[in-house]
């Protein structure tokens, strides 16, 4: 961190503010909507609306300037136009307030002179007192420990992971998909155009938390290459990172972030930069967001021999080709093993004929509990495997309709995964696929509930999984422990 900008002492004082200002609040507008937020999520400090045209919102009292607030501040979250920013600033560093969030777009992002003079101005008046600025344009902070959102829907509860991410739309986006997939946030920072708390400042803040586990990073752009590569570096020596970098430059069209100063580069410079630095890479939000679920949750596999469990003839052969385009293995089981599987089947139909026993492994919709669980047994305990990778399609919507027993299958194979994954260690991976009406995706997401509350990793397709897994196994070579 920088000295001279107060280091992760002022960072904590937006993370964990006690007391808040929303600058540029009336009736109905943006301003009110950040009130709303805080109290419906349960922000556990004070909060002191301001705006010197304001009235009594949500129950609270309306300051006129900063300057009224009867009490220090921690942090401002500025809801005004742009071009009141620079009196806002010195108002701000006259209170003494630590940090300033300013939410208006119409700074450099914008391309024109004024906006790129104006956040210039805020800039130099910012480090002139020692101030600090999250911004412009940008979201602020999702803090679930202190009750800072910028959104009422994200999970209460914290977690294991921090995201930085220069778009607010996408930082929206990539917290209540990943939550969905029971990922759980220390904190999420959108920082917009970053004209002075910056990607590094971030980075380096996540190095020293203590809640934090895995630091995951969309970045349009950066503002000083040198450092920036060497707080990464030391960041990755601690904690997972896994980055998405945006704005590449391809085909001879170029695409302008709407962060200034943020550039576009090259694909391939900043591959190596981040490769060179430790970083998982992906280059999409699901694959940002698969990242985030095997780490979280994935077992360590000790090595690529895989068997691949359900999901239909079909299913099961585009599975192999899938996992063995990134390098694992599906070896044929053995005699023994086969036997067993056999036998299962046998006590649960008439015969074992048009199944798949030897690797992938296709038995059908077969309807009992213990019949799944018996077979996962004996998969689990052979000590040829490294992972199970288990398919459950859901693409049959007209089950519950016709009320037939095939509708409760996936909860029976569901119940003996989770209990296989309860006494046995071998890394299992889980496919919720095959979703093609409203149905099957309800059940998805009932199911990935159920997998995620017991430490399971759920993906959308093999495919997916299997890149992920493959990088989750390439860092920890790279990482051994």
């Amino acid at each position: 961190m920088r000295n001279r900008l107060g280091g992760s002492v002022t960072l904590d004082s937006i993370f964990n503010a006690t007391s808040v200002a929303i600058a540029g609040v009336t009736p109905g507008n943006t301003g009110q909507v950040i009130i709303d937020i805080l109290l419906d999520f349960g922000f556990k400090g004070k909060i002191y609306p301001v705006d010197p045209k304001g009235v009594e919102v949500a129950g609270l009292q309306v300051y006129d300037e900063i300057r009224d607030v009867p009490e220090p501040l921690d942090y401002v979250i500025s809801c005004v136009a742009a071009g009141l920013t620079p009196r806002l600033i010195n108002d701000c560093a006259t209170k003494g307030v630590k940090a300033v969030c300013i939410l208006a777009g119409g700074f450099s992002e914008s391309g024109s002179k004024e906006g790129q003079d104006l956040e210039k101005e805020i800039t130099r008046l910012a480090r002139a007192s020692g101030l600090r600025i999250l911004g412009p344009n940008c979201l602020g902070v999702y803090s679930p420990t202190s009750g800072l959102s910028f959104s009422s829907d994200f999970p209460k509860e914290s977690g294991r992971v921090a995201l930085i991410c220069q778009s607010g739309g996408d930082a929206i986006y990539l917290t209540r998909a990943a939550a969905q997939r029971g990922i759980r946030f220390t904190k999420v920072v959108s920082y917009g155009n970053a004209c002075d708390i910056d990607e590094s400042d971030l980075l380096g803040y996540f190095s020293q938390d203590h809640e934090t586990e895995i630091v995951a990073a969309y970045i349009d752009g950066i503002k000083d290459s040198r450092r920036f590569q060497r707080v990464l570096k030391e960041l990755s020596t601690a904690k997972p990172v896994i980055a998405l970098k945006a704005g590449y430059i391809r085909a001879g069209v170029t695409v302008v972030s709407p962060h200034a100063d943020a550039l576009a580069g090259s694909h391939e410079p900043w591959e190596g930069l981040l490769r060179q630095s430790g970083v998982v890479c992906t280059h999409g939000l699901e694959e940002l967001i698969d990242m985030l679920v095997t780490f979280s949750y994935l077992r360590l596999p000790r090595g690529r021999k895989v068997a691949i469990y359900g999901g239909g003839g079909g299913f099961s052969v585009l599975a192999v080709d899938q996992c063995s385009a990134v390098g694992f293995v599906m070896p044929p089981l053995p005699q023994q093993v086969q036997e067993k599987v056999s036998q299962v089947v046998k006590g649960f139909a008439s015969s074992d004929t048009g199944f798949l026993l030897i690797n992938p492994i296709d038995v059908g919709t077969l309807m009992s509990c213990e019949g799944h669980y018996s077979i996962l047994k004996a998969l689990a305990t052979y000590d040829g495997l490294d992972l199970l990778v288990m398919q459950l399609s859901l693409n049959n919507s007209e089950w519950p309709q016709k009320g037939s027993a095939f509708s409760i299958w996936p909860d029976l194979v569901t119940d003996a995964i989770i209990k296989i994954h309860d006494e046995v260690n071998i890394p299992i991976a889980v496919v919720l696929h095959g979703i093609v009406s409203s149905w099957d995706l309800q059940r998805v997401l009932d199911l990935q509930v159920r997998y995620y509350e017991a430490g399971l990793p759920v993906y959308r397709s093999v495919a997916s999984a299997a890149k992920s897994i493959d990088r989750f196994l390439c860092y920890h070579e790279r990482h051994p422990s």
